[in-house]
C-alpha cells in the first residue's frame, strides 16, 4: 500500500519590519554625525571630527580624542535632552517619586519621557528614572523631629530663612577640574611618556632614533550611592517646597563626596583614586616624622611641577583651613620676620590658594598618628572627573511601608583621573 504523501507544514515566520529598522540606523546615524559635528566645531577640531564621523566611531570615543588633543581645555559639552526653560522649571523630582510609589504617572509625564530620553541616548535602563541634570542627595527628612526635617511644617515658618547644614568647602572644579560627562563605555585616553628629542649631527651622518613611548589613562565608571527617607505627612506639609531643599542637598552631598575622592581617594573599596594616591606625583616630605612648614619646602612643591615642564594651565593650591592657619602663623624666613608664609587665605606664592576640609588633616607619617595635612600644588586642568549618565533615582516601597514614607535610593557613576601625574606635587607630613 502507498504511502501518502503530505505537505510538510511551514511555520509562520515573524515579518521584519525593515523600513522601520532602516528608519532608526538613520536616526540614530544622523544624532551621531550631528554630535560629533558639535563638539568638534565648539572646540576647533572639526577636522578631527569628519575623519572621527567617517570612520564610524562613537561619540564616546570622539570626546576622548579631543579631550586627548586639547589637554587643558575646558569641560566638554554634553548635549541635553531638549527641554526647553519652561520644562526645565516645571520638572519635579518629588512628583517622580510620588509616581513611581503609586504606580501612576499621569501627572509626571514630563519626568517620565525625560527619563525616556536620557536612557535612549545613553543606551542605559535605569533602575527607577533618569534624572536629566545632576541632582544628587543624602539625608533623612522626617516631620516629626526637627532636625530630621520636621522644622519644615509649617507654624509661622520663616520659608526664607531655610537654615542649610554645615558643609566642606567644594573645590575641585573651581580650581580648573575637566568634566568629561555623558561617558557610556569604559574610557581609555591615549597619551605620550615623552616627546621625540632632536641631535645635532654631521654632515652625512645619521640622526639617532629616539622612539616616543605610550601610555593609556583609563577610567571605569565607579557608583556613590546613597539614600534619603521622607516622611508621608512631610510630602505634603512642607512649607519651603520639599524639592528644592531635596534637589539642593542631593547636589552638595554627592558633589562633596566626589570632591573628597578626587582629591584623596585611596582607590579601594570601588573608589576613585585621588590626586593623593596618584603614583608618581611630585613628593615634598617635611621629616621622619613630619613637621611644620616652611617656606622652601613651599618653593620645593612648585618646583617639583615646574622642573618636569608641567606648571601650565590651571595652576594652583588646595589645603585644609588648619595648615592656612599654619601658615599665616609662620614667619617667611626667620623668627623675627613680620611676613608670614601666607599673609592672606588665598595667596600662595602668587597662586590661589583653594581651601577645604576635604583635604585631610589625619595621616599619618613616622609616630606622628593621624595629625598631619597635605599641601597640593599642580594643574587642575590635568584632573579628569568622568560621569557616566545621570542620576539614578528609585524608590523603595518596603522600608517604610508600615510607616507610610518613603526611602529614595540615588545611584551616581562617577571615576577620577590624572592625565600626568608630573602635573601635581604634594607635602603629606605637615604637622605644626
Amino acid at each position: 500500500m502507498e504511502k501518502s504523501l503530505e505537505t510538510p507544514k511551514v511555520e509562520a515566520q515573524p515579518q521584519v519590519d525593515v523600513k522601520e529598522i532602516t528608519d532608526n540606523a538613520r536616526k540614530e546615524e544622523v544624532a551621531r554625525i550631528k554630535e560629533i559635528s558639535a563638539i568638534g566645531s565648539k572646540h576647533n577640531c572639526s577636522d578631527m571630527a569628519e575623519k572621527s564621523i567617517g570612520a564610524g566611531e562613537s561619540v564616546a570615543v570622539f570626546r576622548g580624542k579631543v579631550l586627548d588633543h586639547i589637554g587643558n581645555a575646558k569641560p566638554l559639552e554634553q548635549k541635553d535632552i531638549g527641554l526647553s526653560e519652561k520644562e526645565s522649571r516645571d520638572y519635579s523630582i518629588v512628583r517622580a517619586i510620588k509616581a513611581m510609589s503609586t504606580g501612576d504617572w499621569s501627572d509626571a509625564t514630563l519626568e517620565r519621557e525625560a527619563s525616556d530620553e536620557v536612557a535612549r541616548k545613553t543606551g542605559r535602563t535605569p533602575r527607577g528614572i533618569f534624572v536629566p541634570s545632576d541632582v544628587r542627595w543624602q539625608r533623612d527628612l522626617i516631620s516629626g523631629a526637627t532636625a530630621d526635617g520636621g522644622a519644615l511644617v509649617a507654624t509661622n515658618l520663616l520659608a526664607g530663612s531655610f537654615i542649610e547644614a554645615l558643609r566642606a568647602r567644594m573645590v575641585v572644579k573651581q580650581a580648573g577640574a575637566l568634566f568629561l560627562s555623558g561617558l557610556v563605555g569604559d574610557v581609555a585616553i591615549p597619551g605620550q611618556n615623552a616627546v621625540n628629542s632632536a641631535s645635532w649631527v654631521a654632515e652625512n651622518a645619521a640622526v639617532s632614533e629616539v622612539n616616543p613611548t605610550y601610555r593609556q589613562v583609563t577610567m571605569a565608571p565607579k557608583t556613590l550611592g546613597t539614600f534619603t527617607d521622607i516622611s508621608r505627612h512631610l510630602m505634603h506639609q512642607s512649607t519651603p517646597a520639599i524639592e528644592t531643599i531635596v534637589r539642593n542637598d542631593i547636589i552638595k552631598s554627592l558633589s562633596l563626596e566626589v570632591d573628597k575622592k578626587a582629591i584623596q581617594g585611596d582607590g579601594t573599596s570601588n573608589t576613585p583614586t585621588g590626586i593623593l594616591s596618584t603614583s608618581g606625583i611630585g613628593s615634598v616630605a617635611i621629616g621622619t616624622n613630619g613637621g611644620a612648614g616652611t617656606w622652601a619646602k613651599v618653593v620645593e612643591t612648585w618646583k617639583e611641577v615646574a622642573t618636569d615642564n608641567a606648571d601650565m594651565g590651571a595652576l594652583g593650591w588646595i589645603t585644609s583651613p588648619l595648615q592656612i592657619s599654619r601658615f599665616m602663623s609662620t614667619a617667611k624666613v626667620s623668627s623675627s620676620d613680620s611676613v608670614m608664609i601666607m599673609n592672606d587665605q588665598v595667596n600662595l606664592m602668587g597662586y590661589k590658594v583653594n581651601s577645604t576640609t576635604n583635604s585631610p588633616d589625619n595621616l599619618t607619617k613616622g609616630t606622628s598618628s593621624g595629625d598631619c595635612s597635605a599641601l597640593i600644588f599642580g594643574n587642575y586642568n590635568d584632573l579628569i572627573i568622568g560621569e557616566w549618565g545621570n542620576l539614578d533615582i528609585n524608590v523603595d516601597p518596603y522600608t517604610n511601608s508600615s510607616k507610610g514614607g518613603t526611602r529614595i535610593i540615588g545611584l551616581y557613576d562617577v571615576d577620577v583621573a590624572v592625565r600626568h601625574a608630573e602635573s601635581f606635587a604634594a607635602i603629606k607630613d605637615l604637622n605644626a
